[in-house]
């Protein structure tokens, strides 16, 4: 009976141990997507995490191609390594995720590292395919253009006047140019017939 008793308090020990280290998990892991959505600077190894970067990488380039945004912001993060490729997927998670601030963020810091002695090509040699700094310029290009886009619909409609659905009668009268008037023709009386043309 004792040895049941025992088996009991452990199973229920072990369970309440792997619900604590599942919210430690979650909890971490949401404040690693906080800090992406902010586009804070969350990697900083190089060559002490280049081994665990290149086991990680295809696994990275799978969740890329796979649109598993948040899978791959945690995957990058948890290896901590730093070069252009992977800040470049960290761009592509934020931006997947909905947040094209910080992925903006992330496609320049790529794009900037790429060509130094930190980029995929000269350290790791892996650059999933990726053709760096060329796919980062073209995504923070891209998602620059949708932030200005998202600052002038967010500043509002356009000032009333003549065009908008908006306009009052009033309004559209007041800014409608007026037609060019005609030149006048000389009254009957006025008429002068032109000199026959020479011969």
């Amino acid at each position: 009976m004792h040895n049941w008793y025992f088996r009991g308090l452990l199973a229920i020990a072990c369970v309440s141990v792997a619900g604590c280290v599942e919210q430690v998990d979650t909890a971490k892991q949401a404040e690693a997507l906080a800090q992406l959505q902010a586009g804070r600077a969350v990697l900083g190894c190089h060559e002490p995490c280049l081994a665990g970067w290149r086991d990680a990488q295809p696994r990275a380039a799978q969740l890329d191609a796979g649109a598993h945004w948040q899978d791959l912001a945690l995957l990058v993060m948890r290896t901590d390594y730093q070069d252009d490729l992977s800040l470049y997927y960290l761009g592509r998670a934020a931006e997947g995720i909905g947040n094209p601030g910080a992925a903006a963020v992330y496609y320049r810091q790529s794009t900037r590292l790429s060509g130094t002695a930190a980029s995929c090509r000269k350290l790791s040699g892996l650059c999933g395919g990726v053709s760096l700094p060329r796919a980062a310029a073209l995504r923070a290009a891209s998602v620059e253009r949708e932030l200005v886009g998202a600052r002038v619909r967010r500043t509002g409609p356009p000032p009333r006047g003549a065009g908008t659905p908006e306009a009052a009668p009033e309004d559209i009268e007041a800014t409608t140019p007026t037609p060019l008037a005609s030149p006048a023709r000389p009254a009957a009386s006025e008429y002068i017939e032109p000199p026959p043309a020479p011969r």
